[in-house]
């Protein structure tokens, strides 16, 4: 329903705002609700399926905390801002710590920023044109922080991988109103140099990266509307070729990838928000070789950030 209500005020806003300019040069004003209905019902259904999928779009941090060789989950409180890592050898959960209290921000990845073998957490304070920031970790300390560089208007943080081969996570980054995608390429916290990734078909979002060709080089994972994925393989920020991969069924997101099972392939990680539930699906390359629930998170958790506005901290956060 939070999606829905999300994509109508969005649908609302810019249905509005063309025919308020276009009726203003004749001296007349419009109704945004009578002007609403007037989409025609199949492409407002796509329309609300793309912008809700966008709205709705999280991506879980994974990544190793304790050394072991095994990806691990970072959960988060939405009512306390409290983390805590959940160690994991391949799907099933083997302990788990406090990590440190996000405070207004939303955890949404984890890289070794500044390179001392340690994951770092990947924050935004808002899911549209946000600005970043880049909290070090030693395991599940807390050492230090820096900002990152802020997202333009228009634009979304997805995912980091190294796409220029320097041994620094850079950001990658999606425009939904165009399909555009980017790369920025950073030096621990700091933008070196950006450039345009691939634009994406219609239908299509960018939820993530990973080398799953294992050609050294990162790639895209695309979700359609209707729960398909695909991998568009790149060199670089280049695209160079694409497969499809399997469907998320419907109740689940497509929440992150890590290589659970050791085999060297990145696996997905979906997660059923009214559950609780976590699902492993093994890859190999584009293909699903398996899978195996991972543990169910306890109430008031979530793999995935809790996005509100700013002024639902604590509240519209907690429903």
């Amino acid at each position: 329903m939070r999606l829905i209500q999300v994509a109508h005020k969005c649908l609302l806003a810019l249905r509005f705002e063309n025919e308020s300019e276009e009726k203003a040069k004749k001296g007349r004003t419009v109704n945004p609700l009578t002007q609403f209905k007037k989409i025609p019902i199949l492409q407002l259904l796509i329309a609300l399926a793309l912008v809700a999928r966008a709205a709705g779009t999280a991506r879980a941090a994974i990544s190793d905390f304790n050394g072991d060789g095994h990806p691990d989950y970072v959960l988060q409180n939405a009512c306390t801002h409290q983390t805590a890592i959940w160690y994991l050898n391949n799907n099933v959960y083997i302990g788990s710590a406090w990590g440190p209290t996000l405070g207004w921000w939303f955890l949404v990845g984890a890289a070794d920023f500044n390179r001392d073998s340690h994951p770092d957490y990947v924050l935004l304070n808002s899911n549209n044109a946000p600005d970043t920031a880049i909290w070090y970790l030693s395991g599940r300390t807390f050492v230090g922080s820096a900002y990152g560089p802020s997202v333009p208007s228009g634009w979304g943080w997805v995912a980091t991988g190294d796409f220029n081969g320097d041994g620094h996570p850079d950001y990658v980054l999606y425009n939904p109103g165009t399909r555009q995608t980017a790369i920025w390429y950073l030096n621990n916290n700091v933008y070196v140099s950006g450039g345009y990734g691939p634009t994406l078909p219609n239908g299509w979002a960018l939820v993530g990266a990973a080398d799953f060709n294992r050609d050294g080089h990162p790639d895209y994972v695309l979700e359609h509307v209707t729960g398909q994925t695909a991998i568009w393989y790149l060199s670089g920020r280049t695209f160079v070729g694409s497969a499809y991969g399997p469907t998320v069924r419907s109740g689940w997101g497509w929440a992150g990838t890590a290589d659970f099972n050791g085999d060297g392939n990145p696996d997905y990680v979906l997660y059923n928000a009214d559950t609780r539930q976590t699902a492993i699906w093994y890859l190999n390359n584009n293909v699903y070789t398996g899978s195996a629930w991972g543990p169910t998170l306890p109430a008031g958790w979530s793999l995935v950030a809790a996005w509100c506005a700013p002024w639902d901290y604590g509240y519209g956060c907690c429903q």
